[in-house]
């Protein structure tokens, strides 16, 4: 028990920065348990406008038999350093910035994953050090990417079925809530008064 007034005071605060943890499969995420904090879904949207972020669509493909098979989709993340050093010239692949921007990136990959799909598995790739040439629709910026895999939770070289089509689906919603396009980055539209 706390009997003096500043022991409460700190344990209040405390208290208030306190965030709370949710498990998922693919990591930790992270709920503000303050009003005072952004929600989620805000903080992720910052995270958006500042590293300009997109993303792309790919088929996964698996040998099975001797043959070419489709097996899910990988959703990669693309983004860009917010960093005056690394916009000045500091151009380095793999570089402190470029570890912070894939840091946030995998935040908005472990948002976007749903947490109660018993049919497939997600799996998120880990930081590879390197900047990724865009292609000329995007400026061929150099961006930073995390890939997020949607593969079957039990056969690995299963063909492609309606459950990795329904979590792409899903995926995408989740994308569209944080305004996030598909293959190019566009600045959200202010409206004008």
């Amino acid at each position: 028990m706390i009997t003096s007034g500043d022991d409460l005071r700190i344990v209040i605060i405390m208290f208030q920065l306190q965030h709370v943890q949710t498990r998922i499969e693919n990591g930790n995420r992270t709920v503000p348990s303050s009003i005072i904090e952004p929600t989620v879904p805000e903080a992720l949207q910052n995270v958006v406008l500042r590293h300009q972020v997109c993303y792309e669509v790919w088929p996964e493909w698996s040998g099975y038999r001797g043959r070419v098979r489709r097996t899910g989709y990988c959703v990669t993340l693309c983004g860009v350093n917010d960093q005056v050093d690394c916009l000045l010239g500091h151009h380095v692949p793999g570089c402190p910035h470029c570890g912070f921007t894939y840091d946030e990136l995998r935040k908005i990959a472990e948002w976007i994953t749903p947490t109660d799909q018993q049919d497939c598995r997600f799996e998120i790739g880990p930081f590879d050090r390197a900047w990724h040439i865009a292609p000329r629709h995007r400026w061929s910026r150099n961006e930073i990417t995390v890939n997020v895999k949607i593969l079957h939770r039990h056969e690995v070289d299963a063909p492609l079925d309606v459950f990795q089509e329904r979590c792409l689906k899903e995926l995408r919603a989740n994308l569209k809530k944080l305004v996030v396009r598909e293959g190019v980055w566009q600045p959200p539209k202010v409206a004008v008064h």
